[in-house]
């Protein structure tokens, strides 16, 4: 005989000699150490993948609550786009941004051409049509009337441009204001 036989033969006269109270107890024992043994197998591995479903159901439902409102925004800066878009292209944006100031302080702010200075700096595109200049603009003037129609013409004028720092220094001296004004303007891309 071999030697499982023997074991397996020791068991059975074992439980035999048991009661039947003894065999409930024993078969009572052995489903709690299955069913602990089970645990791990088997009800672990499912709550864990009930614990990551609840935290991707999560991440799902905010997704989902945020959705509408990106939604409506970017329907939002999409119309507001188009509105710039059909504004500037109303606006006579064929003149160059540097020759448009030049002639305003000309003719508007009536500065004598080479008292004043306008200093280009470096510009961005903005999109595909346009792209974004700036101007450091430099000149003396004696007249308030004619610095309030440059300033007029500059920001509501055919070209209108973006006021984005102006400093005003009275000379006590002189009646002469110093005037110096950062502005940016948009030229259109030439494709």
């Amino acid at each position: 005989m071999k030697t499982s036989d023997k074991i397996v033969g020791q068991i059975g006269r074992f439980i035999g000699r048991l009661s039947t109270r003894e065999r409930a107890l024993a078969a009572i024992a052995v489903a709690v150490v299955l069913s602990l043994s089970s645990y791990s197998f088997i009800f672990s591995p499912a709550q864990q993948a009930f614990a990551r479903q609840r935290e991707e159901e999560k991440v799902l439902t905010q997704a989902f609550d945020t959705a509408p409102y990106i939604l409506a925004r970017y329907a939002k800066l999409v119309s507001r786009r188009k509105e710039i878009e059909g504004f500037y292209d109303k606006v006579d944006l064929k003149a160059d941004p540097l020759s448009y100031l030049e002639r305003l302080l000309k003719d508007s702010a009536q500065v004598p051409a080479g008292t004043y200075s306008v200093t280009p700096k470096d510009g961005v595109p903005l999109g595909e049509k346009y792209a974004h200049k700036i101007y450091t603009v430099k000149f003396e003037t004696a007249s308030l009337d004619n610095l309030a129609r440059f300033l007029k013409e500059l920001t509501a004028g055919s070209q209108p441009m973006l006021l984005s720092q102006i400093f005003l220094d009275k000379r006590t001296t002189a009646d002469v204001l110093q005037v110096q004004l950062e502005v940016s303007g948009f030229e259109a891309i030439s494709k």
